[in-house]
């Protein structure tokens, strides 16, 4: 009996330990430093926990398989847990050569916000279109600027500390 709950235990020790370490980095890029240390403490002894039992019974191949299932499943769930409680907001740059009005235009019927302003290149003056959005929403905006123009240069990158404006996708007060 044994040799079937100790494997089980390991599993879900490990996948919690895991999953509330990917929590532990979230809270701590927020500078929740006090609650970042708390929760690696209860990581770290679940973790010391399942590799002991395993340390104990080396030749149990069970328990070995167990810990990597667990942490792969821990590493799932931490993905979870990552998307429902980080704000993935990016701010998209666009350059386009040819076709910027376009897909200004393009973009605003398709509900994305933009905001347009000129800028100096290696070839002269140019239109920069600047669209924030949630990053789920990142690959329909490619679709549509690629779709206007191909060799569009795009630069996206994540944001932190915004208020205000209109973002497409993105709930209210989260």
């Amino acid at each position: 009996m044994n040799d079937i709950i100790w494997p089980i235990a390991i599993f879900f020790a490990i996948a919690i330990a895991v999953s509330i370490g990917t929590l532990r980095v979230i809270l701590m890029v927020r500078g929740k430093r006090s609650l970042s240390v708390i929760i690696s403490f209860f990581e770290a002894c679940i973790g010391i926990a399942a590799i002991s039992k395993i340390i104990q019974d080396v030749s149990g191949i069970y328990s070995i398989i167990a810990y990597g299932a667990g942490f792969a499943a821990g590493l799932f769930v931490g993905m979870i847990i990552s998307e429902r409680i980080s704000r993935n907001i990016m701010s998209t740059n666009i350059i386009s050569n040819k076709n910027h009005n376009e897909i200004e235009i393009l973009l605003r019927d398709a509900g994305f916000g933009v905001t347009s302003f000129y800028g100096n290149g290696k070839d002269g003056n140019l239109k920069i279109l600047n669209v924030i959005c949630g990053s789920s929403k990142l690959s329909r905006l490619r679709k549509e600027v690629c779709g206007e123009d191909p060799k569009a240069f795009i630069v996206t990158h994540r944001l932190d500390g915004i208020s205000g404006g209109f973002f497409y996708n993105i709930r209210p007060g989260r």
